[in-house]
């Protein structure tokens, strides 16, 4: 080489992140609205309220392209600016990305992007996700100080007005409400059970998060020093309740709807609030959200599947969610039908404290270990930790229409290589390589395990799995296979989940047939990938529904009290779908 030759230095990931956010600039503020420089042309645009005032995903670039061009005219985003941490990632064997953060302004609000960027076949990195959500509206101040309540000492009347009522006092609920009351919209909860947290109370009492606490926090009030990595359900009933006397939020227990109305000239509901041994009360509010979820306090039963002969067995036979500990079974011949995370958990407790345990699994489950999760959760535990909102971005940084449509899945075949062959040496049945953890989790959610030490107790012979042959009856002393085999049990626990309950059947429990007319049938996942009518617009005005894991109340929370909070402004259009700029 010549001493005139110059040498070709590679570009950091922040000097490549700043070319393409110069280069998003510009496609951005084009004539034109092209976003052929900044994009790739398979590329995926999620938006949480940054630029439309709902949950929209968009793929690949001609639909991006079509459908943002008029939204980010309205929204002229501005002083873009990129946050340090710029971190390389890969997913699947050999894709590796850039991803990073950028703020943004628009007209009416604070907003962020993560990009995740991938090298083109020109050498050129351009975006294959953004994810754009609103942080905080123009001239809205969070009220949140720490250590101080939220909201002042109730007054409690026969008639009341709130801007908001919650039903349902669990993990959704309580974050709702608190999110509402930072914005200075008073709320009331609901709870139709005794005491906040009943619902974590009441199932088997082996039960813990799969998720690590740091992962698990509610907004403003994180969980006690105390409290282990993985927390006791007990100890999170106590950490609901403990939330709601620290934020001060209102809330009444032992309360039931007795009838809801909806006057659409005025755009208020009308309560009527039946108290255990209290006289009614009536309440109006603008906006109402159910948070009581879609399992049984949403009004699904638990579902046993018809098995004939059921009367000839003398043993005993329950459902999971009349589990509660090992105490009640006893050192007896045990038989959990299912191979789900309650199936699993009710095994291993049963089979440590001395049963004789069969494990009956009817199709494949996806398995990965703790330690798999923990490597997806390095934001939030292990060394290289970021504050909670940060973490929570990078940890959505790619749309659940990017895991529906391609197999890049935490679990690779190196991953849990071992733990996988142990199992299947035992008859265990795992699903294919299309059908990953991953997807399970994220789009199916169901049909998977976080192994917490059962595995062990099935690839150690103590818990025995019985697979690959259906149930064909009950018999005297246990069921009878379609391939004439025999499990022997004292007591059968049918770990088999519940009717399947959509939350427009919610509505109408709730709320009555007429309420549930107008809404969506809500629950499942529309055409985006996004939940349909959860934690976004239902199709009623001033009607929304939360639902979720601890996960999900922290982080969706806070976009359902902007959409609120937003509405409460005037910031939409007449048929709210669009933002308007005063």
């Amino acid at each position: 080489m010549s001493s005139t030759e110059a040498f070709s230095v590679p570009l950091s990931a922040e000097d490549i992140s700043s070319a393409w956010l110069s280069a998003l600039i510009c496609d951005l503020s084009s004539p034109g609205f092209t976003l052929e420089r900044s994009f790739t042309n398979d590329s995926y645009w999620r938006d949480l309220l940054a630029f439309t005032p709902d949950f929209r995903t968009l793929h690949p670039l001609p639909k991006i392209q079509q459908f943002f061009s008029v939204p980010v005219s309205v929204a002229q985003p501005s002083q873009f600016r990129l946050l340090p941490g710029v971190r390389h990632r890969r997913i699947g064997p050999t894709k590796t990305f850039i991803q990073g953060i950028v703020q943004f302004n628009t007209v009416i609000a604070q907003c962020t992007g993560v990009f995740t960027l991938t090298q083109s076949e020109d050498s050129s990195w351009k975006a294959w996700s953004f994810v754009t959500m609103m942080d905080q509206l123009s001239g809205v101040v969070d009220r949140f100080v720490a250590h101080t309540p939220l909201c002042r000492p109730a007054e409690w009347n026969t008639v009341m007005e709130y801007t908001a009522v919650v039903v349902g006092a669990g993990q959704c609920g309580l974050s709702v409400a608190a999110r509402l009351e930072n914005l200075g919209i008073s709320t009331l909860v609901l709870e139709r059970s005794g005491a906040i947290g009943n619902s974590w109370r009441s199932r088997y009492e082996s039960l813990e998060t799969n998720t690590p606490k740091e992962y698990s926090h509610l907004p403003f009030v994180t969980f006690p020093e105390e409290c282990g990595k993985y927390i006791p359900c007990k100890d999170v009933a106590d950490y609901l309740e403990n939330y709601q006397r620290t934020l001060g939020l209102h809330v009444l227990t032992l309360a039931h709807i007795s009838a809801a109305s909806y006057d659409t000239s005025s755009s208020t509901w009308t309560l009527s609030i039946s108290l255990s041994g209290k006289a009614s009360i009536t309440v109006t509010a603008r906006h109402l959200i159910g948070a009581i979820g879609v399992g049984t306090m949403g009004g699904a039963l638990p579902f046993t599947p018809s098995i004939p002969e059921k009367s000839s067995f003398l043993g005993s036979i329950i459902h999971s969610s009349e589990y509660r500990s090992s105490s009640c079974v006893g050192a007896q011949k045990v038989v959990v039908i299912g191979a789900g995370c309650s199936a699993h958990d009710i095994a291993q407790d049963t089979t440590n404290h001395g049963s004789q345990t069969v494990l009956i699994q009817r199709s494949p489950t996806a398995v990965v270990s703790r330690q798999t999760t923990d490597r997806f959760l390095t934001g939030y535990i292990g060394q290289d930790i970021s504050q909670i909102e940060i973490a929570d971005r990078f940890y959505l940084a790619l749309p659940l229409l990017t895991v529906q449509n391609s197999q890049y899945d935490i679990t690779h075949d190196h991953i849990d290589q071992d733990l996988r062959e142990n199992l299947s040496r035992h008859g265990y049945l795992l699903p294919g390589p299309e059908d990953n953890f991953l997807h399970r989790l994220s789009v199916r959610r169901g049909g998977y395990y976080i192994d917490r030490g059962c595995a062990n107790l099935i690839t150690s012979g103590k818990i025995t799995v019985k697979s690959g042959h259906e149930i064909s009856r009950f018999s005297p002393s246990g069921l009878v296979f379609d391939d004439g085999s025999q499990v022997v049990a004292d007591i059968i626990i049918f770990a088999t989940g519940y009717s399947k309950t959509t939350i427009k059947q919610v509505a109408e429990n709730l709320f009555g047939p007429q309420v549930a007319d107008t809404v969506h049938d809500l629950g499942g996942l529309d055409g985006d990938c996004e939940l349909a009518g959860v934690w976004r617009p239902t199709g009623h005005n001033g009607l929304w529904f939360a639902e979720g894991d601890l996960f999900a109340a922290r982080f969706y929370s806070k976009f359902l009290a902007l959409q609120i909070m937003a509405r409460e402004m005037g910031l939409l259009s007449p048929d709210q779908r669009t933002y308007i700029a005063h």
